[in-house]
């Protein structure tokens, strides 16, 4: 059974004519369902647990990123399917799954084309996309066979399931670094604006440059001073210390023909 969940900001008038359009193509390919409409009274999870307990095998989350990533944080645990009908902007998570905008998606959904993805975990959260991390000096990072600590208080750190690189590489050098099958999650170290060296290894006490790579399935992040924020998919906000981890294979996702892995 599939069920719709329309995130809030859909309330929009200007979606109307969209949404009537997608809801008469699903009804023309026989998968309609249940809708749910967010509002400020509905959370996500509680919508999508009720949904679960009244059977739906297919959840699809109607939106944009923002919208995906609110469901990912918990729903892997309900042994679901997720669906995405992508609407609006900022949509790169749809377009690396290779789903088009709008009614088109729809036809997706009826292809049915299933692939199980990698997913990150910080603590009991899940995230699709990435971690963000902002540099302080007092950050450790244990990596199980060294420990990397920031030099100066400026600067980002991000952690990919799948990176914000949307579109097949144009220059050489530059690459799609991050694969939600391959069982790996990537800690991305960019330099500081200021132009500082970034990162060293208090193990080996090397210096690295502007965005080293270090591929991982499990590391810890933590603060010494006092508790700092860990930002998954730009929606929820963990506090350190964090456990990261890679869990393979974990999300049943309806994909389309041109997925970017």
């Amino acid at each position: 059974m599939y069920y719709y969940i329309y995130d809030s900001f859909l309330n929009d008038k200007k979606y109307i004519s969209e949404l009537h359009r997608i809801e008469a193509r699903l009804m023309d390919l026989g998968i309609n369902g249940r809708i749910e409409k967010l509002t400020l009274l509905k959370s996500m999870r509680e919508v999508v647990e009720e949904a679960v307990k009244k059977g739906a095998s297919t959840i699809v989350a109607v939106g944009n990123d923002e919208t995906v990533s609110k469901i990912i944080s918990f729903l892997p645990n309900l042994s679901v399917t997720l669906g995405i009908i992508p609407i609006g902007r900022k949509n790169s998570i749809a377009n690396i799954l290779g789903l088009p905008q709008g009614v088109a998606a729809c036809d997706a959904l009826s292809a049915r084309i299933i692939e199980k993805i990698d997913l990150g975990k910080a603590n009991d959260f899940y995230f699709i996309a990435s971690l963000e991390i902002p540099v302080q000096r007092e950050i450790v990072i244990d990596c199980g066979n060294y420990f990397v600590s920031p030099l100066s208080n400026s600067g980002l750190i991000n952690i990919y399931n799948i990176d914000n690189l949307t579109k097949e590489p144009k220059n050489e050098g530059q690459h799609r670094r991050s694969n939600p099958k391959d069982g790996i999650l990537e800690a991305i170290i960019k330099e500081s604006p200021a132009g500082h060296d970034g990162l060293m290894s208090l193990f080996k006490k090397k210096r690295f440059t502007k965005d080293s790579v270090f591929p991982f399935k499990k590391i810890k992040i933590k603060c010494s001073k006092e508790c700092l924020a860990v930002v998954a998919d730009g929606q929820t906000t963990i506090k350190t210390p964090v456990t990261v981890e890679v869990v393979p294979k974990k999300l049943r996702v309806i994909v389309g023909k041109n997925r970017m892995f």
